[in-house]
């Protein structure tokens, strides 16, 4: 009787085994897939991690719903000693800014507490400016839509005349810097241009514009 018993326990032993065994290899194919799916997709980690600080932040504060923030990562918080807001945080502090809502957060993951919360007050100057040229179109037709959808984004710089209209054949955005690719695509598509590399012929550029606008 002894035996069998035993024969029954070893049985048991080996299903349990053979379970976790089974369990184990599917968890291992699991976090191989993630991992190549993390290779193919980098921005899925900042977005994993944007999510999950806003549902830890979300737990603490009422947040704005109708846009997705900026996350930051502070690094060495001596650079940020000078900056009132920023004085009290340390280095792995998450920051939150919601351009829209105009709101600034400081979160400590450790200790699971909000550091600082505050609105954020965005310096004209400090953002891409854009000048308009009038190639024949409407400009502020542009212009609104440019402020509508780009608000806190760019700053109209300046708006000027075409010594040539006939030269530009549609409304074009040209990047002079070569950094605001992304930028001038997006407003491109909201206003129904082009993005050019190749400056008019013959027209002036803006003082101090970051990107051109030919409205036709």
């Amino acid at each position: 009787m002894e035996v069998k018993k035993t024969g029954k326990v070893n049985i048991i032993i080996s299903v349990v085994l053979v379970v976790i065994a089974v369990a184990l290899a599917a968890l291992t194919f699991y976090f191989y897939r993630q991992y190549q799916n993390i290779k193919k997709n980098p921005n899925q980690v900042a977005q994993a991690e944007i999510d999950a600080v806003v549902a830890n932040v979300g737990r603490i504060i009422d947040l704005p719903k109708d846009e997705t923030p900026t996350l930051a990562t502070v690094q060495d918080k001596d650079k940020l000693k000078d900056q009132p807001f920023f004085a009290q945080a340390q280095n792995g502090d998450k920051i939150l800014i919601y351009t829209k809502s105009k709101k600034a957060i400081v979160y400590r993951p450790k200790d699971n507490i909000l550091v600082n919360v505050g609105p954020i007050v965005i310096d004209p100057k400090s953002l891409p400016q854009v000048a308009l040229v009038d190639s024949g179109g409407d400009i502020n037709s542009t212009v609104k839509k440019l402020s509508d959808k780009f608000t806190d984004a760019i700053a109209i710089s300046s708006s000027s005349a075409a010594k040539n209209k006939s030269t530009v054949k549609q409304t074009t955005v040209l990047d002079l810097t070569g950094k605001a690719g992304d930028l001038a695509a997006q407003i491109a598509k909201e206003i129904g241009g082009t993005v050019s590399n190749t400056y008019p012929a013959g027209e002036a550029v803006p003082e101090g514009a970051n990107i051109v606008i030919f409205v036709k």
